[in-house]
């Protein structure tokens, strides 16, 4: 269990196109540290699960922070470090503010994983997009943290302005070779109240579909997967605050925008399998991993209609299996 605690803007020092932390937490302001102890106690409280408890500062640039500050979230977490409650904290900030004073401190309070916001690896595309730090600042932090044993989380967000697929593909390709621990994909989204959403009213920035969206989400979660990095999340928490009417005014936002992407990968893999049967069946049958069902059978059924029409199939079955196979790979059962 994460127990997060949002400090929107807190320490930023630019003004990103794309960023309003206030609709995106649904937070007007940083989490008083007075407070803190009282949210992980009344957590701690109600927690049912038996795996291990972190803290998390997220929703701004955490190392950014005056140190005082720092030490003063630090400190206020740290009594449930040192009694076993808590088995660590972890924190977002930029890349160009991690050193080793830094991470010094980080350590001594227990911090065990960082999460760069880097965005992107294309250096132009960070300069348009109001970043302040360039792709080498997200290289040099990287290995400072490996340097000093932090785990390590990479946010990335495709459909940024002056990107494109290939750029992103790019930056993917690079974030591979720094080997991060997980990654985060957030697509593009025009938010109220953010110089974005000014540059798509004057037609200045347009927005990825939702299709080419998943498209580039595909395409780099195969990739991530294949060099054994995780993608812990796809597309942003849908909150009350960033569902109201008005607050995203156009992008390719989707409340389960993961489950897009998985069931598009299992689509095609479904696809491969129908090609090569041997049998000319009316009914197939599918066995999933139980966390792969819905992925499976698609966002309305959609897999599901799809197979059916393409492979003139009347019926397209999925079930359940613990000994299906590993997650993401759907076995075609013989006819």
């Amino acid at each position: 269990m994460i127990i997060p605690f949002f400090i929107p803007h807190a320490g930023c020092p630019h003004q990103c196109v794309f960023c309003n932390q206030r609709h995106i937490t649904g937070q007007a302001g940083p989490v008083e540290p007075l407070s803190v102890p009282r949210k992980i106690a009344a957590y701690l409280k109600t927690n049912v699960s038996t795996g291990p408890v972190e803290i998390a500062f997220y929703g701004g640039s955490f190392t950014a922070l005056p140190v005082e500050t720092q030490k003063t979230y630090l400190q206020a977490a740290r009594p449930f470090i040192e009694s076993g409650q808590i088995r660590s904290i972890r924190c977002s900030t930029r890349p160009d503010r991690i050193d080793r004073a830094v991470l010094t401190l980080l350590k001594e309070y227990h911090v065990s994983i960082v999460e760069l916001g880097a965005q992107s690896m294309e250096d132009r595309v960070l300069a348009l997009s109001g970043r302040g730090h360039t792709s080498t600042h997200t290289r040099n932090a990287v290995a400072l943290l490996r340097e000093y044993g932090f785990a390590v989380g990479l946010q990335l967000m495709p459909g940024l302005p002056g990107d494109s697929s290939d750029g992103f593909r790019t930056t993917v390709d690079q974030v591979i070779f720094l080997t991060p621990d997980f990654v985060r994909l957030y697509p593009t989204l025009v938010i109220k109240g953010t110089p974005l959403e000014e540059l798509y009213a004057a037609g200045k920035y347009t927005p990825l579909s939702l299709d080419d969206a998943v498209a580039q989400c595909r395409e780099a979660h195969l990739k991530f997967g294949r060099a054994g990095i995780d993608v812990i999340r796809m597309g942003l928490q849908p909150t009350a605050e960033l569902e109201k009417p008005g607050t995203i005014l156009a992008g390719p936002f989707h409340p389960a925008f993961r489950q897009l992407v998985e069931s598009s990968i299992l689509l095609d893999k479904m696809r491969s399998a129908l090609l090569t049967r041997g049998d000319k069946s009316a009914t197939v049958v599918f066995c999933v991993d139980p966390r792969d069902v819905s992925s499976a059978i698609g966002h309305l059924r959609g897999n599901i209609e799809t197979l059916k029409r393409e492979f003139g199939l009347q019926n397209v079955l999925i079930v359940k299996d613990d000994k299906a196979g590993k997650r993401g790979e759907p076995v075609l059962l013989p006819g």
